[in-house]
């Protein structure tokens, strides 16, 4: 398989994915949830049988408050209620107390509000863009030097670069999309689904660094074949390895997402870890090692 014969394709969804990912952050921005905005917490315990949370939503159905509420079984009996909004009048309390009775008999004297420092949250959201940070430059820096016995044309620093480039390319495409659901789906961005970014992170860079590493192989062991050869060679053995993978962590992903799509900190972080998987094959083979070989002609040609 020629998977250097379409790469200008690939370089163009690439482009065109990435773009409307940027454009979507700047003109929706990111929904951010209670971890990182503050907010409220409110718990029940139920006597009997817990409602679904499908059910407790709908009672929750006409408080303006409770738009985009987060609903977290807890145990055998009890249900947490996350909001955004940090100050809840005792008014709106109780209203929302009378309509949790309606989905069941709740226990005397359970109930219970909690309000969550808006100072926690700015803590975590700088922390996390540390974090985002501070692995990108981590991931560039490991791939230099692990790559820096790697024969020509190409250098070790260009092998650090293209994966972190893609990276990049891994993390905003599910940001983009996660901006579109919180614009007309609520979807929050929460510390579940900063877990699975960096899952991918990780994920794809393992993906990546396999196929680099057979580039490497190669080089050494074939000093005929030119380099767009070689890489090629090189994509077309790992091709299956990546492709397993990636499926591997989709099949255990799929029934996760059926089965608890009423929870919304589950749903959000299987779906932004499906789409950074399905992006994070694309990268690590029809982008990356391809970038490398346009990167090297273009030398050539200078």
């Amino acid at each position: 398989m020629n998977f250097l014969k379409y790469s200008k394709i690939y370089f163009g969804i690439a482009i065109i994915a990435v773009g409307l990912s940027i454009y979507f952050l700047f003109a929706y921005g990111l929904n951010l949830g209670i971890d990182f905005e503050g907010g409220s917490s409110i718990s029940v315990s139920y006597k009997s049988d817990r409602p679904t949370i499908e059910q407790v939503k709908n009672a929750l159905v006409g408080i303006e408050e409770m738009n985009g509420v987060q609903v977290q079984p807890v145990g055998k009996s009890e249900v947490v209620l996350k909001i955004n909004k940090k100050d809840i009048s005792n008014e709106t309390y109780q209203n929302i107390l009378s309509k949790l009775k309606e989905t069941g008999e709740i226990e005397e004297n359970s109930a219970s509000v909690e309000t969550i420092s808006p100072l926690i949250g700015k803590e975590l959201k700088d922390k996390t863009i540390v974090v985002v940070i501070v692995s990108l430059l981590a991931m560039l820096a490991y791939i230099a030097l692990a790559f820096r016995n790697i024969p020509k044309p190409i250098t070790s620093f260009q092998y650090g670069f293209s994966s972190t480039l893609m990276l990049f390319h891994d993390v905003v495409i599910p940001l983009g999309v996660l901006a579109v659901l919180g614009k007309y789906y609520g979807a929050q961005l929460s510390i579940p689904v900063i877990t699975a970014l960096l899952t991918v992170v990780g994920y794809c860079i393992n993906n990546t660094v396999v196929v680099f590493d057979r580039i490497r192989e190669n080089l050494q062991r074939d000093r005929k074949s030119s380099y767009a050869e070689i890489v090629n060679k090189s994509l077309n053995e790992t091709f299956i390895r990546c492709i397993n993978t990636s499926l591997t962590v989709l099949i255990a992903l799929v029934p996760l997402y059926y089965f608890f799509s009423n929870e919304e900190s589950l749903k959000y972080f299987t779906l932004t870890m499906g789409i950074g998987v399905i992006v994070g094959i694309f990268s690590s083979v029809f982008l990356a090692s391809p970038l490398l070989v346009s990167w090297n002609n273009w030398r050539q040609k200078r």
